[in-house]
């Protein structure tokens, strides 16, 4: 029976090699650990038969030695797995939205489909789309043709007021100093009209003064004397210089000098008219031009109207562009939810379709607490949908536990599917085979060796027909061996009898199977 376990375990450790193996070997060696599984359960029947008569004959013959079914600790490889079920779904899914608002022309899939990258899923009416363009765009050239002309009109009150402003200042000056120009050209007008008053009064003044004298001389002479003649003639002549004195203070404007100094009066005093015209016509020119000048705050409000107005066009472009293009598939995948029919009129943001990828796939698995510090991700997998064969990959373990349907706290855990193919079904159940673990050239007994206690795992070792309890340090397992780290050494005979009565310090028959 040993010779024959040493060459089953040969053999396994032969089939699966040294180094890592590949799935297809784990796959192989795991076949071949059932056949010997099997192997076992048919040996141990004959074995226990064997035992019940031996057992029978020593106890009918007064013998106290028990025989008990032991193992041989062995080296070998061993790889641990979890096994696991769940919903086969996609890692990839795009939700579609209505990309404008608009009445729905066509939708050309239903749940369930199958859809390839590019494939058109639903075709927009685009009538009132161009309306509405045409009518941004009009908008749009309205507004910057009125930005425009408010901006030539702005540039020629501009111009006009710039025009009206320049020199006006200096001009303000010049006729200030005109105007004290004329006025002292009036001053001396006055001034030399007042003299040449005052000289015709001095003069009158001598002449009343001379008239006086020769009237008294006139009095005092022989009537019808030369002298008398004489000084008539002298009063008469002083009597027509008084007429000529009072003629010249009459028409004392009309005297010639007076005159040239008015002309130059008048002279200088139009050019100050011209001046006061000048300044007027430029005041009123920059105050009405002023007002028609756009400020700062104004043209910006211009362009915000002309850059709203392009805006308003440019969006009603994009918004014909994209119902034009419709709604196309962005990846090979299978529609699972579709909230749209056609004829309908759907708003902006409104939700479409739902296509999962059928090339990104995986498989959600439940874990229990037991299995988290096993399982982690980049562990490899064995994936089973529908029959046929799949490697994946553990890509994402939940943070959070949830209660399943049968309320219990579990962690969902994703496997990747690496291969994927058109067989694969979204929604129907998937079977996974986690790759966990594995240890080669390790010491293994066999799984009902190992036992325990409030104070850990122990082995009962059979040493010189003795049992010894052994306490052990166990690694991984599978579902016929467990790995033992510490306490058990190749070659060391384990008890794997169950139901039996084993105590430390019996003597027993071992019986290797």
């Amino acid at each position: 029976m040993s010779e024959e376990k040493n060459k089953e375990n040969e053999a396994v450790q032969t089939t699966e090699g040294n180094g890592k193996k590949s799935r297809k070997k784990r796959a192989k060696a795991a076949g071949t650990k059932k056949k010997i599984k099997k192997k076992y359960v048919v040996l141990g029947v004959i074995i226990v038969l064997i035992l019940l008569i031996f057992i029978f004959s020593k106890v009918t013959a007064g013998s106290s030695v028990m025989p008990v079914t032991c193992a041989t600790a062995y080296t070998g490889d061993v790889e641990e797995n979890i096994s696991a079920s769940g919903k086969v779904g996609s890692t990839k899914s795009q939700t579609y939205f209505a990309p404008v608002g608009a009445k729905v022309a066509q939708v050309n899939v239903q749940l369930g489909d199958e859809v390839k990258a590019g494939d058109l899923l639903l075709a927009f009416d685009t009538q009132d789309l161009e309306l509405q363009k045409t009518k941004a765009d009009l908008e749009a050239s309205q507004a910057v043709n009125s930005y425009q002309s408010a901006m030539q009109e702005s540039n020629e009150n501009q111009n006009e007021y710039s025009s009206a402003t320049i020199g006006l200042e200096e001009l303000k000056e010049m006729k200030a100093n005109q105007e004290q120009y004329v006025q002292g050209l009036k001053y001396e007008l006055e001034d030399a009209t007042a003299a040449k008053r005052e000289a015709l009064y001095d003069w009158d003044k001598q002449l009343q003064q001379e008239l006086t004298y020769q009237n008294r001389k006139l009095a005092e002479a022989r009537p019808g004397s030369k002298e008398e003649e004489n000084i008539e003639e002298v009063i008469d002549n002083v009597n027509s210089q008084h007429t000529d004195v009072q003629n010249q203070l009459s028409m004392l404007e009309n005297d010639e000098e007076l005159k040239q100094k008015q002309r130059v009066i008048d002279a200088e005093e139009k050019k100050l008219n011209d001046m006061t015209e000048e300044i007027s016509r430029r005041e009123s020119k920059q105050s009405s031009s002023e007002g028609g000048i756009l400020n700062g705050y104004a043209k910006q409000e211009k362009e915000i109207s002309v850059e709203s107005a392009n805006l308003a066009a440019k969006q009603a472009s994009e918004d014909l562009a994209a119902a034009v293009a419709g709604i196309t598939a962005e990846f090979d995948g299978v529609v699972t939810e579709v909230s749209v029919v056609g004829g309908a009129t759907v708003a902006e943001g409104a939700q479409l379709f739902t296509v999962e990828s059928t090339q990104d796939v995986k498989v959600t698995v439940e874990l229990t607490k037991y299995d988290l510090d096993k399982v982690k991700v980049g562990q490899e997998a064995d994936v089973t949908i529908a029959g046929f064969s799949y490697q994946g990959k553990v890509d994402k373990i939940n943070r959070m536990a949830q209660n399943n349907e049968q309320n219990t706290l579990v962690i969902n855990a994703d496997i990747v599917v690496e291969n994927p193919d058109g067989n694969i079904f979204l929604g129907v159940e998937g079977k996974t085979n986690i790759h966990t673990a594995e240890s080669e050239g390790t010491v293994l007994v066999p799984y009902e060796a190992v036992n325990t206690d409030k104070d850990g795992d122990f082995c009962y070792v059979v040493k010189d027909g003795i049992v010894a309890k052994q306490r052990v340090v166990t690694g991984i397992s599978n579902d016929t061996d467990v790995e033992v780290t510490e306490g058990i050494s190749e070659g060391d005979i384990v008890v794997t009898a169950s139901g039996l009565n084993i105590e430390e310090g019996m003597q027993v028959m071992p019986v290797i199977q």
